[in-house]
């Protein structure tokens, strides 16, 4: 197997492994076996089982990115491209929900080791300019802000406080405000 298929192929395993065992049963020992590699061989990839997790967390993030940004950018001209937006980041979320919470718990690290090096909000930031038309100055304010509220809706949903449709109206209805901008003040 050439160098990124293995990666890729250790990557593979050790998601299945949080999500049937946990993240905390993750050593490079037991990744090594279930991908039936030598012991030595993970470490030619990776440092140690916390820089696994960080690059399975990073992995997931990036590809619902990349999903979320080529259906905005495949849009059609009479598209609403917020409610295509927070309808495809609910579709991502329901493919690797599992993955991304199962390394979210209270008390890891992971998601916060893996925005050092790609950051939800920055991302967050592009589309806004790009797809929304926001100025860079109010794209920053807004980020961040909107950040909170998908991590928010998707909890809010996830612990069955509400329907998908309910969360994802709502949070249609957050965006258009930040992205139209509203009155503030008396």
């Amino acid at each position: 197997m050439r160098s990124p298929d293995r990666r890729a192929h250790l990557l593979d395993m050790a998601t299945r492994l949080v999500l049937d065992e946990g993240a905390s049963v993750l050593t490079m020992e037991r990744l090594a076996e279930a991908a039936g590699v030598s012991k030595a061989l993970p470490y030619k990839h990776f440092d140690n089982a916390e820089a696994v997790l960080v690059a399975v967390y990073r992995r997931e993030i990036e590809t619902m990115g990349r999903g979320i940004w080529q259906a905005l950018t495949d849009a059609g001209p009479d598209e609403d491209l917020v409610v295509l937006g927070v309808r495809v980041y609910f579709d991502e979320l329901a493919r690797c929900g599992r993955v991304l919470g199962a390394l979210s718990k209270p008390g890891t690290a992971i998601p916060a080791l893996s925005s050092r090096v790609a950051s939800p909000t920055r991302f967050t930031l592009g589309l806004l300019q790009r797809f929304h038309g926001l100025d860079p100055h109010r794209a920053s304010v807004v980020a961040g802000m909107l950040m909170g509220a998908v991590v928010g809706a998707a909890d809010t949903w996830s612990a069955g406080f509400a329907s998908r449709e309910e969360v994802e109206s709502v949070l249609v209805d957050l965006f258009r405000v930040a992205i139209e901008g509203g009155t503030s003040g008396p």
